[in-house]
């Protein structure tokens, strides 16, 4: 955690609870109400200050999950968000991953495994962390998120209600389509098909028709994924 002191008085603290509560080694653990609750008695003790005294300015929402097939091709296949993209990025913190950019918000895809292996860790399964990072305070406006106290009171409902929604609105290729499916689809494999329509009414009828074409030809793979995301989710309340 990164706390900087004003002149005016103003302090502002940035970072991952998530690390801050394994000692800032590492967040591919489950990271749940009660971890919180620890990290934040911790932060309350070091710094004096009380939980309605820290503004929220912006918040990442996220969950790790063990997805039924390996990570990377459930990344890599992760074509479009609401028309956006997703492009390949690089941050000394989180490695590689895949950023669909919103005005608002960002969605943010990664090997959490990979990365952590990269640095040592013996993990032994496979991590794929989905994750919102909130921009705009207004998206939680209607939980009334304000202070951090207000965040640790509503956070079960902000990711149980945001993140299946947000995933449902992922464009995913399933990289488990036979062998007939997959050519009928070829052009949809390309994200660079997506970028070229993405603004066109004719986005709609491309996107419909690729979900109708990977119904039964697949192992719904997106659907199984959303399973183990609310699975998890219910065991992290």
């Amino acid at each position: 955690m990164k706390l900087e002191l004003f002149p005016n008085g103003y302090i502002e603290l940035a970072g991952s609870l998530h690390k801050y509560h394994n000692d800032g080694k590492h967040n591919f653990n489950q990271f749940g109400r009660k971890e919180a609750e620890i990290a934040l008695k911790m932060l309350i003790k070091v710094t004096g200050l009380q939980l309605p005294y820290y503004k929220v300015e912006s918040v990442e929402v996220g969950v790790n999950l063990m997805p039924p097939i390996p990570s990377d091709d459930i990344i890599n296949n992760a074509l479009m968000y609401k028309r956006r993209p997703f492009e390949a990025k690089y941050c000394s913190d989180e490695g590689n991953y895949r950023q669909a950019t919103l005005s608002e918000y960002w969605v943010k895809l990664y090997n959490k495994r990979l990365h952590y292996e990269i640095q040592g860790y013996d993990i032994g399964h496979e991590i794929l962390r989905f994750e919102l990072k909130i921009n705009k305070m207004r998206m939680l406006a209607k939980y009334r998120v304000f202070t951090l106290e207000d965040l640790l009171i509503n956070i079960e409902d902000i990711a149980k209600d945001m993140l299946p929604k947000a995933w449902e609105e992922v464009m995913l290729y399933d990289p488990t389509m036979n062998k007939q499916t997959k050519e009928k689809t070829l052009q949809y494999a390309n994200v660079n098909f997506w970028r070229g329509i993405a603004k066109e009414r004719s986005y709609n009828y491309h996107h419909r028709k690729l979900y109708r074409l990977m119904e039964g030809n697949t192992c719904a793979i997106q659907a199984q994924v959303k399973d183990v995301m609310l699975e998890t989710l219910d065991c992290l309340v």
